[in-house]
């Protein structure tokens, strides 16, 4: 993992000295409330973290593209306090998100856009103990849709507040659920990021 974010900031650097009038570049880490839809399981109750970084580079005034490179962990967390039983999935992903932000307002600023993910590591376990893998494992990868908003304190520091859902399935349904609408389980999280700008956006 080190690696990764290495390499995503030896980008960032590069790009900045290139070109430095049309690249800008950040830092983001922050915390992931997580569900998985088709769980039978309701409720944002999976805390993770999210950490990454991006590159952007704005088209007009107003409009900027943008690719990043991240980790997140998503899943689910059911506890009966009655029975003492935890379930959780753990689901750790390497994510490369790609957006349009939209700057309407001076400090307010829109974004989104598509994240292809890579499923580093899945994991089930009831009250600590783990799950063996069952017959239907979770999918190595996954397409979502990304949207949400910013806010800029300062030049350089921001936070975001994003909603983002899986448009490809996370796994196939267990035996226990089914529906006609749905084809199997999806990932569905918030989250919020404090997010660091190396460089000023204009």
């Amino acid at each position: 993992m080190f690696r990764i974010f290495l390499f995503i900031s030896l980008l960032i650097g590069a790009l900045q000295l290139t070109n430095a009038q049309e690249f800008n570049g950040g830092l983001y880490g922050g915390l992931v409330a997580s569900q998985l839809d088709g769980d039978t399981f309701g409720g944002y109750n999976k805390a993770g973290l999210i950490s990454g970084a991006y590159v952007n580079r704005f088209i007009d005034k107003k409009l900027a593209l943008q690719f990043g490179l991240r980790y997140i962990q998503k899943g689910s967390r059911k506890a009966d306090n009655e029975t003492g039983i935890d379930y959780r999935s753990q689901l750790h992903y390497v994510e490369m998100p790609f957006t349009v932000r939209y700057f309407h307002y001076k400090k307010v600023n829109f974004e989104a856009g598509l994240a292809l993910a890579y499923l580093i590591k899945g994991l089930e376990s009831i009250s600590g103990s783990d799950l063996a893998e069952s017959q239907y494992p979770f999918n190595k990868f996954e397409i979502s849709g990304i949207a949400g908003i910013n806010y800029e304190f300062s030049k350089k520091i921001s936070v975001a507040g994003m909603f983002q859902y899986s448009v490809s399935q996370v796994r196939g349904y267990s035996s226990k659920y089914s529906s006609f609408l749905r084809k199997g389980q999806y990932n569905n999280i918030v989250y919020f990021t404090l997010n660091y700008k190396l460089s000023s956006w204009r």
